[in-house]
């Protein structure tokens, strides 16, 4: 039996490496994967070493037959796209060993089929790029057509990486590749609104080679280009933003060599065809490295550092340079900006909230702003037109100073100059944090300002004050010069902005603050703030998060008519107007009103 035992073991043993050369001559396909662009649709066929293959396109369908390949069941047979330049995908094993994938195409497309080796997380890859030439070209030409024109100022930005490509990945699995284009959008809007001609090098999940990158910013003759990234770092510790420009030598220091190493990689990771690089040997690349444009770089990206700071630590407070090929253009000042560490953890959370995407969005528009400004008159303009926020007060059109933000500007300096108060700054012109405002902004100046005066009762506070008029104390202190919210005295007059009743009370939370704090300082309760809000948890607020205070202003006053009292007397007394009046107490003629009378003040 032990004899029988032992056969029965090395017949196995035998049997097992006669088929291993079988098993382990075949090559496994991991995966596929597809991004489409407006123009192409990539498909990325993963294996587990380096394969041979053949195509045959017939019919509008491509067949890719990989040989001495197999797949796992676990990889679906079939891939619907439904793509102008691609339909849909399938898989199915040949006869003997081999694969074929086939593809259905779209109309009047362009294929082109190429092998990529191993390179770091990346495995041995086939790739089908299928194009839309006519697509592609109406885009070159619309771009040309941007530049011919020119009608503002042209500002390219580029989220980095894409695709293939994602870029650095955070501890919680964020990726750089959708923080990025997530900022990059905000930054496009934001310039937009401005009066700028933004546009994106790429708009979804798709990689865009460095030197169609590149072509793309001279095809629409951009004044600056903006490459913007999240950086990364083995010491998870490491934090904070940086900006950098191009360097004809070597890296500023071993943290921008390395940096640029890794950057200078993703025309490899993200599958760049042959031809398709901005190789130094180029010809284009050869005037690229012109002294003055570095130079306008360099001023460009230390302004985008003075405002990244006010948002953020930097990790250098000066412009680093390194050999980065996305920055190689010969008459665009171009930058890099780091918005923060993925690989730390706490950025990460950051990157991940759309208040700080926005708030480096808002930081490098205003670096925008500054280094490159839109012609504009200096000229003041004075604006007569009727208000709806104020009309129902003053009963006639109110005047408007029409004041243009300039260089070093504050909404502070701006109020406390033209004798106002920051939240009737931000309440009549829309804006939402105080120090989101740009150089050549239009700002609204109330000519007058219509303020009632109350006179402090025992018992009083300036919550308490703020809370019945629908101001809030940082108002009412501004207002009348207060020092502390806790001196004020029976007696004492206090000026009570009659604006703040009709206009919706918000604030934006900012760096530092909790529920208490803005509850106390807006004289309400956290209750009530969780309640106008919808809030689940007093803990769930975040940095430039927009809150309700007051959803109304306070209930209407009543009034009994006295001797002498005419309904002109009354709604000047009231800061309301005669109109208002009449609507709010069913009166015929503004004439008759007699003494005794009970009026509601609205």
């Amino acid at each position: 039996m032990r004899k029988i035992a032992r056969v029965t073991v090395l017949t196995i043993v035998l049997c097992c490496i006669v088929a291993i050369p079988e098993v382990f001559g075949l090559v496994y396909i991991h995966g596929v994967r597809h991004w489409t662009a407006p123009d192409y649709t990539r498909i990325v066929i993963d294996t587990s070493d380096k394969v041979k293959y053949s195509t045959v396109e017939k019919d509008h369908v491509l067949c890719v037959d990989i040989s001495n390949t197999a797949f796992p069941s676990s990889i679906p047979s079939l891939y619907h796209l439904d793509k102008p330049a691609v339909k849909k995908i399938s898989i199915a094993p040949l006869s003997g060993k081999g694969v074929r994938i086939k593809v259905w195409l779209g109309e009047t497309v362009k294929t082109h089929v190429f092998a990529l080796g191993k390179i770091l997380d990346k495995p041995h890859r086939i790739v089908v790029d299928v194009k839309l030439p006519a697509v592609e070209k109406e885009a070159r030409e619309a771009r040309k057509k941007v530049k011919v024109l020119k009608e503002k100022r042209v500002v390219v930005i580029d989220p980095g990486h894409g695709g293939e490509d994602p870029g650095a990945v955070g501890r919680g699995k964020t990726l750089e590749k959708d923080v990025v284009l997530k900022i990059s959008k905000k930054l496009r809007n934001i310039l937009r609104k401005r009066g700028y001609q933004a546009y994106l090098t790429r708009n979804g999940d798709y990689y865009v080679s460095f030197k169609r990158r590149l072509g793309i910013a001279r095809e629409y003759g951009a004044d600056l280009f903006i490459s913007v990234h999240a950086d990364a770092c083995r010491k998870r510790g490491v934090r904070g933003a940086s900006v950098y420009c191009l360097s004809t030598r070597g890296a500023s220091n071993e943290a921008a060599r390395l940096l640029a190493h890794s950057q200078n990689l993703s025309d490899i990771i993200g599958g760049a065809a042959n031809g398709d690089t901005n190789d130094e040997s180029d010809p284009i690349t050869l005037n690229m490295l012109q002294t003055e444009t570095i130079n306008q770089s360099k001023l460009f990206g230390t302004q985008a550092l003075t405002d990244l700071k006010r948002i953020n630590r930097l990790k250098f407070t000066r412009v680093q340079e390194a050999p980065f090929r996305v920055l190689k253009l010969p008459d665009i000042p171009s930058i890099l900006v780091e918005t923060a560490y993925i690989s730390n953890s706490r950025e990460e959370r950051m990157l991940r909230s759309s208040a700080y995407q926005t708030d480096v969005a808002w930081a490098i528009a205003s670096a925008v702003n500054n280094f490159l400004p839109l012609p504009y008159s200096p000229k003041t303009v004075i604006v007569r037109k009727p208000s709806r926020s104020w009309s129902s007060y003053t009963g006639a059109d109110v005047m408007y100073v029409t004041y243009r933000v300039r260089k070093g500007d504050s909404l502070e300096g701006i109020a406390r100059e033209k004798g106002t108060t920051v939240d009737t700054l931000m309440r009549l012109n829309g804006i939402r944090s105080k120090n989101r405002i740009y150089v050549g902004q239009k700002l609204k100046i109330p000519g007058s300002l219509p303020v009632e005066t109350y006179r402090v009762r025992k018992g009083d506070t300036l919550a308490g004050i703020a809370r019945r008029h629908g101001t809030t104390i940082n108002t009412l202190l501004q207002l009348n010069n207060l020092k502390s919210r806790n001196r004020i005295y029976v007696g004492q007059r206090l000026k009570i902005p009659s604006d703040m009743r009709t206009l919706s009370s918000t604030y934006v939370v900012k760096k530092g603050d909790t529920l208490a704090r803005i509850a106390g300082l807006h004289g309400t309760t956290v209750n009530a703030l969780m309640r106008l809000n919808r809030l689940n948890s007093k803990n769930r607020i975040y940095v430039g998060q927009k809150l309700k205070i007051s959803s109304t202003g306070p209930a209407p006053s009543t009034y009994f008519v006295k001797k002498g009292d005419t309904l002109a007397k009354i709604a000047g007394r009231s800061g309301t107007t005669i109109n208002a009046l009449l609507r709010t107490n069913n009166l015929k003629s503004k004439n008759r009103i007699y003494v005794g009378q009970k009026l509601t003040i609205p």
